[in-house]
C-alpha cells in the first residue's frame, strides 16, 4: 500500500484563499463533532472567521460542548484537514476561526460512509509494548541445553513435552520453581503486570533488603519493583501509598518463604504470556546471577518452541465503542459512554468487531490519530482476511446505496 504523502500549509493568506474557494464553489466539507461527523458548506467568510452551514438541520449543535472542531475536505486532489476554534453557534450555523495550518495528504482511496443507524463495535488493543525478539542460535545458549534447543526447533514440536523438559531443568536449578502461563485470573496480578509491561527479568537478590526491591538497575534485561513503584508515582499515588505497596510486596514474598527470587518472561511472538519462577528459601543460598542466566536460557527455549507451535492467549477485555464512519481503508470510532476514561496510544495495534446484519466483521488496524478529550480514535486497517474484505466492501456499498436513496 502506498504511503500517504503529507505536508503542511501554514500561510494564513493561502488558508483564507482556500476557504474562499470552497465558499464560491459550494463544496461540501466534513465537520468532526464530538459525537458524529457531519457535512456542511462554507456560507460566508470574514477577516478572521468564516461560517459553515450544516447540511443536516436536525443536528443540534447548541447542545454540544464545542471549543474546537476538525475540518476536512478534498482540494486539488488532496485531503486537507485542520483544527478551527469555534466562536459562535446558532443552528444550523457554526462560526469558526481560520486554522493555524492545514495538513494535507493524498486523496483517500476509498469512499467513507457514516452508518445510517447507530452501530456498536467491540475494540481490543494491545496494552503493552510490542517487541521483536532477535533470532536465537545454539551459540546463544549453554551447551547443556543443546538437546532442548533442537527439541524446540522441530517444525512439529510437541509443546507439552517441551514444557515438561524445561520444568525438569528448572527443578535442577532450584527446587522451588515452576512455569506459569497467564489466564484471566493470573494476568491481573502484580508480577504479571511487571512482566508484561517491562518484558524484563524480575530479580530480587535479597528479599530481606528494601534496596533489592527499589534500587535502580541499569540493565536492558533485568528489573525489580522500582519499575512498578515509579509507575504508581507517575499515576498520582502519594509517597505513603507507594510505601504501602512496597510493604505489601515484601510481605507477600516473606509469606511465601522467599529469601531471593527471579521471574523470567515467556514470550509468544511480541507478547509476554507467562513466566518462569524460581525462589530460594535457604539462608546463604540466594539465587545467583549464573542461575538467572540459566533461567533466561530456558525462557528463550520456550519462546522458540512456542513460535513453532503458536500459543497466544488473549486477556484484555473488549471496549464498547460507537462506529462513527468507516471505509475500506479505516474507520473512526468513539468510546461509548459508561466505559470511563480510556487512553489508547497512537500506534497501538487494535482489533475491531461489529455485526453487519447477522454477519460479524473482524478488522485489524493501527491507531493513527486520536482525540483524547472526545475519546475518539481513527484506525487504519493493516491486516484484513479476504473474506472480511468482501464482507466490509459489501457493507459499505449497501450503505452508500441507502444514503443515495435517502437523498
Amino acid at each position: 500500500m502506498a504511503v500517504d504523502k503529507e505536508r503542511e500549509i501554514s500561510s494564513f493568506d493561502r488558508i483564507k484563499r482556500i476557504i474562499g474557494i470552497l465558499r464560491l464553489d459550494g463544496r461540501e466539507v466534513e465537520i468532526h463533532l464530538p459525537h458524529s461527523i457531519e457535512s456542511g458548506r462554507v456560507a460566508e467568510t470574514a477577516a478572521d472567521t468564516f461560517r459553515i452551514r450544516l447540511s443536516d438541520p436536525t443536528v443540534d449543535i447548541n447542545k454540544q460542548d464545542l471549543e474546537f472542531l476538525h475540518l476536512s475536505f478534498i482540494f486539488s486532489g488532496e485531503e486537507l484537514f485542520g483544527r478551527c476554534p469555534v466562536t459562535e453557534r446558532a443552528n444550523p450555523y457554526l462560526t469558526v476561526g481560520y486554522p493555524e495550518s492545514f495538513k494535507t495528504r493524498t486523496k483517500r482511496r476509498y469512499p467513507r460512509i457514516r452508518p445510517p443507524i447507530p452501530l456498536k463495535a467491540k475494540l481490543k488493543y494491545k496494552r503493552f509494548p510490542q517487541r521483536v525478539p532477535g533470532r536465537v542460535s545454539p551459540k546463544d545458549l549453554p551447551v547443556k541445553y543443546s538437546k532442548l534447543y533442537w527439541e524446540a526447533q522441530r517444525e512439529s514440536v510437541d509443546i507439552k513435552k517441551l514444557f515438561v523438559l524445561v520444568g525438569g531443568e528448572l527443578k535442577k536449578i532450584c527446587p522451588h520453581s515452576g512455569i506459569r502461563i497467564y489466564n484471566d485470573q493470573t494476568v491481573i496480578t502484580r508480577d504479571a503486570e511487571v512482566m508484561r509491561k517491562s518484558g524484563k527479568v524480575l530479580f530480587i537478590a535479597d528479599c530481606g533488603r528494601v534496596e533489592s526491591y527499589t534500587r535502580f538497575i541499569p540493565s536492558e534485561k533485568i528489573t525489580n519493583y522500582s519499575f512498578l513503584l515509579e509507575e504508581r508515582k507517575n499515576a498520582g499515588a502519594t509517597e505513603e501509598e507507594v510505601e504501602k505497596e512496597l510493604e505489601k510486596i515484601m510481605q507477600d514474598d516473606r509469606r511465601e518463604g522467599c529469601l531471593s527470587k527471579v521471574l523470567v518472561p515467556i514470550f509468544s511472538k511480541d507478547e509476554v504470556i507467562g513466566h518462569l519462577k524460581a525462589f530460594s528459601d535457604k539462608k546463604g543460598k540466594n539465587i545467583s546471577y549464573e542461575q538467572v542466566a540459566d533461567l533466561m536460557a530456558l525462557g528463550l527455549i520456550l519462546r522458540i518452541g512456542i513460535e513453532h507451535a503458536p500459543l497466544v492467549p488473549s486477556f484484555d477485555d473488549s471496549i464498547d465503542t460507537d462506529l462513527l464512519n468507516i471505509s475500506e481503508g479505516g474507520l473512526f470510532l468513539q468510546i461509548s459512554s459508561g466505559m470511563g476514561t480510556i487512553s489508547i496510544p497512537e500506534g497501538a495495534d487494535a482489533q475491531i468487531r461489529f455485526f453487519a446484519g447477522d454477519k460479524e466483521i473482524v478488522l485489524i488496524g493501527t491507531v493513527c490519530r486520536k482525540s483524547t478529550g472526545e475519546q475518539s480514535y481513527a484506525i487504519k486497517f493493516t491486516k484484513i482476511a479476504d473474506e472480511q474484505k468482501i464482507s466490509l466492501k459489501g457493507f459499505i456499498d449497501e450503505n452508500i446505496e441507502k444514503l443515495s436513496e435517502n437523498k
